[in-house]
């Protein structure tokens, strides 16, 4: 398509950033985002939450706050209606949570369910974030561990186990603190951690930012089995990561086994955020992410000069 051209445009999708941004007035930006998918959970409430927090994430990535939010629903005419009741009233809490409001929405009728939101929000103009801004030289903060993707249906089988609750209250989890806490830092890129997985995102990052970007694999945080799951339930988001992201990687020899390389090419639901920050701060940055309760967030790589390949794994 096109580029549509519009003076009050500050970013629409040729950047592939998480959200676009119009020109609100002197002082602040509009952010909007919307994402919805099919139930990957079988209680209905929790679902909406997973699905409000999903969407609600893109804004968190910008450095925004949520303003109003409009459902986006389908779903068979056969499905009891307290199914349908359960998402919404589990996507009302969490936009609730979000301080935000929903003012309505539109539905349609169709085989299966899908339910999301679309999201508005705005940010200060000077506490925008992009994934863009990265530099040589500095480190990468992931706030939650990997894994959802590999987990998918784990926790429909074993959901009482302790690691698939740590997986469904993570993917509850609104990353609306540690957005509020990073504005403390000299934080120059963010993006959210979703659909395209851990390198997929970190791809957009060091594209759209001009630099290589180096992640050690034992630095990242991860579900209890994730890499016991991850042999056991690939998925075709992964492959097709791979596929689409592979050719701008280079993995060390030593640990490109299929397991890692399901765990990257993972994709999240309601992932966390992938925070670029100066050396200087990082420290203090993970520490208090810490202190307020995140401490999944680990320093999983740094950045550096454009190489010829936009990631490497080590």
């Amino acid at each position: 398509m096109p580029k549509q051209v519009d003076s009050r445009l500050v970013l629409g999708f040729e950047s592939s950033d998480d959200a676009a941004v119009i020109e609100l007035d002197e002082h602040r930006y509009l952010i909007n985002t919307v994402d919805f998918f099919t139930p990957i959970y079988n209680d209905p409430y929790v679902f909406g939450q997973i699905a409000s927090a999903n969407a609600l994430s893109d804004i968190y990535a910008m450095g925004g706050t949520v303003l109003n939010c409009l459902n986006i629903l389908s779903f068979p005419s056969e499905v009891d209606e307290k199914v349908i009741s359960e998402i919404l009233r589990g996507a009302y809490d969490k936009v609730i949570e979000a301080n935000g409001v929903i003012a309505g929405g539109h539905t349609i009728s169709t085989d299966h369910i899908i339910y999301g939101l679309s999201v508005n929000g705005f940010v200060e103009k000077s506490k925008l974030k992009t994934n863009s801004g990265a530099f040589p030289n500095q480190k990468l903060i992931l706030t939650k561990k990997l894994g959802t993707g590999i987990y998918a249906k784990e926790i429909n089988l074993n959901k009482d186990a302790s690691d698939c609750q740590e997986v469904i209250t993570s993917m509850i989890t609104l990353n609306k603190k540690a957005s509020e806490i990073m504005h403390k830092y000299r934080v120059s890129a963010v993006t959210d951690v979703t659909g395209f997985g851990l390198i997929g995102h970190l791809c957009e990052i060091a594209q759209a930012s001009n630099v290589s970007i180096t992640v050690y694999m034992d630095t990242l945080p991860l579900f209890d089995r994730t890499r016991e799951l991850a042999l056991i339930y690939p998925n075709g988001g992964m492959k097709r990561n791979f596929s689409h992201f592979g050719k701008h990687v280079q993995i060390d020899e030593r640990i490109n086994t299929q397991a890692n390389i399901n765990i990257l090419f993972d994709p999240q639901t309601s992932g966390g955020l992938l925070i670029v920050i100066d050396n200087n701060d990082a420290e203090e940055l993970l520490n208090e992410l810490h202190n307020e309760g995140i401490n999944a967030a680990r320093i999983i790589g740094e950045t550096d000069i454009l190489t010829d390949k936009f990631i490497k794994v080590k």
